[in-house]
């Protein structure tokens, strides 16, 4: 999977204190397949479960759901503007007011 983190967004997400994941979680209720994620948890670091994998990219760790890749067409880049991040990859904005919640 492409997975690409801009400076604005490292800047943030590197405040993220150590021994703590960020978790993308899928909201299984949403009909909205591209708006699916509404939140990033910070929560304490953890092995992934059986349905989960973890993703490196710009040294930072996230666990996500096994079918992560699949829902981003495999390409997923996550920026940070206006106080929010956006989920985009070339084609499309999945979501563009995502929040960071400590769990």
């Amino acid at each position: 999977m492409k997975f690409e983190i801009t400076q604005t967004a490292k800047e943030k997400l590197n405040e993220i204190p150590e021994g703590k994941i960020i978790q993308l979680s899928f909201d299984r209720g949403s009909c909205d397949i591209v708006n699916n994620i509404y939140e990033m948890k910070v929560v304490d670091r953890r092995k992934a479960e059986s349905h989960e994998k973890i993703i490196h990219s710009e040294n930072l760790d996230f666990i996500v759901n096994d079918d992560f890749e699949d829902t981003y067409e495999h390409e997923l880049t996550i920026d940070f503007r206006n106080n929010f991040f956006v989920f985009k990859n070339k084609n499309q904005i999945f979501s563009n007011r995502i929040g960071l919640r400590y769990v």
